[in-house]
């Protein structure tokens, strides 16, 4: 899926077909499995989108999807701190990367989130933080990501946004629908109203 490739659209398909380029591109949209589950959105709220177990529900390719000439694994997840201040705190969590295919590649590691319990509705997942990663074959690399909490608000039931404590699940992985890692971080404190300064922008680190 090439979109609107422009003048030399045509030029980079062929080297990513024939592998002179590791495709790394990853997808912004949800491409639905079916036109009866149109609209459908990666982070639907559990009373909307249609109904879970219907057989046409869901993408066939998720938001986040994108392919690669070799495989990677994430494995040991660890967080800076397993209870973080919902004013003015910061979820750090970091992994491991590694090419375990038998060429160069390009990982592009994602994080979501989920409240698990709020005071309105919540989607089943947002994402908050990626990276792009590239590796050589049976190379590894330590990612972190750095979310402010302030990524966490929601407009509350007064019309304001807000963070509130409780726990998030954070979710990394390839893609919205390719979860490899998860843990539970808890925000403390009392409710937030955020003011004119918001700060709305994650991090990512690699370490190799």
């Amino acid at each position: 899926m090439a979109f609107a490739g422009g003048q030399q659209g045509g030029t980079a398909l062929v080297d990513v077909l024939t592998g002179k380029v590791e495709p790394s591109g990853r997808l912004t949209i949800s491409v639905p499995k079916n036109v009866g589950a149109v609209p459908y959105y990666y982070s639907h709220k559990m009373k909307s989108a249609g109904t879970p177990i219907a057989i046409h529900f869901g993408s066939r390719y998720p938001f986040g999807h994108g392919l690669a000439y070799t495989q990677f694994e994430l494995t040991d997840l660890a967080l800076d701190a397993t209870d973080v201040d919902a004013g003015t705190g910061e979820i750090g969590v970091g992994f491991t990367v590694r090419n375990t295919g038998s060429r160069a590649g390009v990982a592009v590691p994602q994080l979501y989130v989920r409240d698990l319990l709020a005071s309105v509705v919540r989607p089943v997942k947002e994402l908050k933080a990626f990276g792009r990663v590239e590796l050589r074959a049976g190379e590894a690399a330590r990612v972190a990501f750095h979310v402010p909490t302030d990524m966490l608000c929601f407009t509350g039931r007064e019309g304001r946004r807000i963070v509130e404590p409780g726990e998030i699940e954070l979710q990394v992985g390839a893609s919205s629908a390719d979860i490899r890692l998860r843990a539970i971080v808890r925000l403390t404190g009392a409710v937030r109203t955020l003011g004119r300064e918001w700060r709305m922008e994650s991090r990512c680190v690699v370490e190799r």
